[in-house]
């Protein structure tokens, strides 16, 4: 048996087919596809998800999809069917029917796998790769002009931009399956090759290795990186190299906003979560099954409950995204959305520097199925209540977040001067505003926390005072050498003018990190006298709490009796566990 992969598309049935002696309209995409079947006279058993289940019943499409991982892991292969002809697609598989077994049989889908764990062969010199077989392949890549024209390269990029990559069942479509195809109009090349093929154009583009030769640098300028990042290519990647990825692994894969185009995306919302459980490893033990009967909202707080009761790989900070989807629960991620438009603000413990909660965890669940899907239960602590939030006002007429202020260079000073103001009543001592800056950037600056030496100079920076490269100390320029140049992968200026350059490139980053930082989120000030960045939606009386678990401090907004949750936020002082060395009472928060 073999299996089918496409889009569905327009359900709107444009053809009818006989099955069984039972008459079933299809969709055009569906038509399509066995039709390109039926040219390459295939005459094995074909699995088709609109034929094989029965869409109506709800019963039958449930089972069906939860045994979608064996019925792809054990069909001999999987047809990938990517659409009629177009946009010089002929130009993309030629070339990856030309290249694609010699860079498979060569290795090139190990430079991926040397790429990931930061032992890239792709950084050699090229007098070095004479003895690689997957570098040389690169190299003789590189030397073909057919290879640089843009017209292939243009065809390539609108091939891997097809929406067939972002669906998200087609993750476990193509990880699963022992080998498979992929056809595109009257062409078809085998799925490993093709994979081979175009992470082969990828390193040609994106490897130091081709920098270092002038006549290649510009190779694939026109190309954009993402075009290469489908999910379903690098899942079948991590599980040739045996390694298995989680449900939060699969849903946050990459934390940053989305491109020109969707990370991943459903026709049926509930098919975001449903669509990797067949292949997210954790899936058992977090008792989840596909169930249609169940609303989308019920769907997403069940998956979203379950990742933050398992602890492992997610956690509450995490659902600090903005919603699309009606009536979800606040604590709940709208997850179609993030697979359209990614991570649109970086929760404040994504580089794992801060334990706000020590090393107090959540109690083990009493259960994992709460009756009621809109509540989560977490124990923790109040620790302050917020006084006075920061909003920034009009700039020349026009209304800007504090993040665009910051980065433009006609309203910045503005905005310090904004930032200033509203802080001043709380600038109580030196001390303080060196406190005010800190939170400005959430205590990172490029490679590391911050330091005292960035404690003097981000005061400088923010007040915008001329900083004199000769007024600084030895360990202010070698701070600020660390956080401006790749270091130490390059020297450090030797004259006057090149290091007043660094201090002035240093300075405006500064800038920009806050700029960064404040993205949808805002200054505030506590009761209790602390600085904090926090939701962009928070009003005075919002809660200040340290919930076990997690990495930072949470804002909740109290509602009757119960909290809805706004966000993740840096609060300067109660960043290391310093809140659960005091006696707080311990309480549980209702969540809704």
């Amino acid at each position: 048996m073999h299996a089918l992969s496409y889009v569905w598309g327009d359900p709107t049935p444009t053809a009818t087919i006989k099955v069984d002696g039972q008459y079933l309209p299809i969709g055009s995409n569906l038509q399509a596809s066995l039709l390109r079947l039926r040219e390459d006279e295939a005459m094995s058993w074909f699995w088709v998800d609109a034929i094989c289940i029965n869409q109506e019943n709800q019963d039958e499409r449930n089972q069906q999809t939860a045994q979608m991982r064996d019925i792809f892991a054990q069909a001999a292969s999987v047809h990938i069917w990517l659409g009629p002809a177009s946009d010089n697609s002929h130009l993309a598989m030629d070339m990856a029917k030309r290249i694609g077994a010699d860079a498979l049989e060569a290795g090139v889908l190990d430079l991926w796998n040397d790429w990931m764990s930061k032992n890239s062969r792709v950084d050699r010199a090229p007098e070095d790769a004479q003895d690689d077989e997957a570098l040389q392949l690169l190299a003789d890549l590189l030397n073909d002009t057919s290879f640089h024209a843009p017209p292939l390269l243009k065809a390539v990029s609108a091939l891997l931009s097809r929406p067939n990559w972002f669906r998200s069942w087609i993750i476990q479509e193509i990880a699963l399956p022992p080998s498979g195809l992929i056809l595109c109009g009257d062409q078809q090349v085998p799925l490993d090759a093709f994979d081979a093929a175009i992470t082969a154009v990828y390193f040609c583009k994106v490897g130091r290795f081709p920098k270092k030769m002038p006549q290649w640098q510009d190779f694939g300028a026109g190309l954009d990186n993402n075009a290469f990042h489908l999910r379903g290519l690098i899942a079948r990647r991590q599980r040739r190299r045996g390694q298995d990825l989680n449900l939060a692994e699969f849903l946050l894969s990459e934390l940053r906003s989305a491109p020109d185009r969707p990370f991943y995306a459903a026709t049926d919302p509930r098919d975001i979560i449903f669509g990797v459980l067949g292949i997210a490893a954790d899936t058992v033990p977090l008792h989840l099954r596909p169930d249609y009967s169940k609303t989308t909202p019920q769907v997403y707080a069940e998956a979203t409950r379950a990742m933050i009761e398992q602890g492992t790989h997610y956690r509450l900070e995490y659902c600090t995204f903005p919603k699309d989807t009606p009536d979800l629960p606040s604590w709940v991620p709208d997850w179609r959305r993030v697979g359209l438009k990614g991570v649109e603000i970086n929760p404040m413990s994504y580089r794992d520097l801060f334990r706000s909660s020590g090393d107090r965890f959540q109690p083990k669940p009493r259960d994992l199925c709460e009756s009621n899907h809109r509540v989560l239960r977490r124990r923790g602590c109040l620790v302050d209540t917020v006084s006075s939030v920061f909003q920034i006002g009009l700039f020349e007429g026009r209304k800007q977040t504090l993040s665009d202020a910051l980065i433009s260079e006609r309203s910045r000073s503005w905005a310090l001067r904004s930032i200033m103001d509203f802080s001043m009543p709380f600038l109580k001592s030196p001390a303080a505003e060196i406190r005010l800056w800190r939170t400005m950037v959430s205590d990172w600056m490029g490679i590391s926390r911050c330091s005292s030496e960035f404690d003097v100079l981000s005061v400088r920076a923010f007040r915008q005072d001329a900083v004199p490269a000769g007024s600084l100390t030895s360990k202010q320029m070698e701070y600020i050498l660390r956080n401006t140049y790749p270091y130490p992968l390059r020297p450090g200026p030797d004259s006057n003018v090149e290091k007043q350059a660094l201090v002035y490139s240093f300075c405006d980053r500064v800038i920009r990190q806050a700029a960064s930082q404040s993205r949808k989120r805002t200054l505030f000030v506590t009761d209790g006298g602390r600085f904090g960045l926090g939701p962009e939606t928070m009003q005075r009386d919002d809660e200040v709490t340290i919930i076990f678990g997690t990495q930072v401090p949470i804002v909740l907004r109290p509602c009757e009796q119960q909290f809805r949750f706004l966000g993740d936020a840096y609060v300067d002082e109660i960043m290391d566990g310093e809140a659960i060395k005091v006696s707080f009472e311990e309480i549980e928060f209702e969540i809704i």
